[in-house]
């Protein structure tokens, strides 16, 4: 079981990734609590991409691919944005207090943390972030 889709650089394109999560969840046999997971990942991967990835407005800047084997959720995100590697991103300090922690970071930390594997590479001038977890069917 696979899909795959392309996103521009524009927020108007965040509006199609619950369709398009939703749509491979419902093929994929995904149970609620997996759907949930794929959605918060993939939507944070994507708005950062669109937001910080450096791609220029309306010009092709990710390519998600989900897929399912042997029980386990595969997800792809590929930007051919600015090098950056998200796995390399200080842990955010929880323990403190919303108002004495800096901006940004827990994103990433809650894609890390609803998921079992995270591997990065710069492939081909791309960034590729693959994102595994076992399903809980």
């Amino acid at each position: 079981m696979k899909a795959s889709a392309e996103f521009i650089s524009d927020r108007q394109e965040l509006l199609k990734l619950e369709p398009f999560t939703a749509a491979f969840a419902a093929e994929a046999g995904l149970g609620a609590k997996d759907l949930f997971t794929l959605q918060i990942v993939v939507e944070e991967l994507v708005t950062n991409v669109i937001d910080y990835g450096g791609v220029p407005a309306g010009k092709p800047a990710v390519h998600v691919e989900l897929s399912v084997e042997n029980d386990e959720l595969i997800i792809l995100i590929k930007d051919c944005g600015c090098p950056y590697n998200p796995l390399l991103r200080e842990e955010p300090n929880t323990a403190l207090p919303a108002e004495e922690r800096p901006i940004g970071g827990l994103g990433v930390h809650f894609c890390k943390k609803l998921t079992d594997t995270q591997c990065y590479e710069r492939s081909d001038e791309c960034n590729v972030l693959t994102l595994r977890k076992k399903i809980s069917r």
